[in-house]
């Protein structure tokens, strides 16, 4: 399969996901959705492109491994902290609010917002496709530079997450922005 076809098959599988997550969200009133829509559809394109990429099966790996796994974590939690059993965000009650005042076809106007998000994803995607087109059957220097990169940043992705759960945990904290651990400024 060659690039631009797995590009527009990619972008195809995101135009699917976000009309049915945007269906969901029709139900739950929680447009929140888009956001595990689109940090696991990174992850879903990353093993789409790890899977079709006709690398060598070592970039290939290493493409499926950390796109996935970060994808996964940051998905699950999104899902499960800002959206399962949660009231909507109020970026998306600001933008309900503010489209609805202007007599906008509320209903309509976040279904475009979600297949924006499809695109986004799409666009945000290409380096997991370079990576899965290396013919290198072994991994250079920039690459373990890479994964230590990732290693590092993943954790400090999770220790933030798990201070500002922290932080809104804390009902003396409540109306304020979390400025403690990785936080502060």
């Amino acid at each position: 399969m060659g690039i631009v076809t797995l590009v527009l098959f990619g972008w195809a599988i995101m135009a699917l996901t976000m009309l049915v997550l945007w269906l969901v969200q029709r139900a739950t009133h929680n447009a929140g959705i888009v956001d595990v829509g689109w940090s696991g559809g990174l992850g879903i394109l990353a093993l789409l492109y790890a899977l079709l990429g006709g690398g060598a099966p070592v970039q290939r790996l290493v493409v499926a491994l950390l796109a996935g796994i970060w994808s996964a974590r940051l998905a699950l939690y999104v899902l499960f902290d800002r959206v399962i059993g949660q009231p909507e965000d109020g970026r998306y009650q600001t933008l309900r609010r503010r489209w609805a005042e202007r007599g906008a076809d509320v209903p309509t106007r976040l279904l475009v917002f979600f297949e924006t998000q499809a695109v986004i994803v799409a666009v945000m995607s290409l380096p997991f496709l370079v990576v899965a087109t290396i013919g290198s059957t072994s991994l250079r220097w920039w690459q373990y530079v890479a994964i230590v990169v990732w290693l590092v940043a993943v954790a400090g992705e999770s220790l933030a997450d798990r201070q500002l759960a922290d932080f809104r945990a804390d009902p003396t904290t409540a109306g304020t922005t979390c400025r403690r651990g990785l936080w502060s400024s």
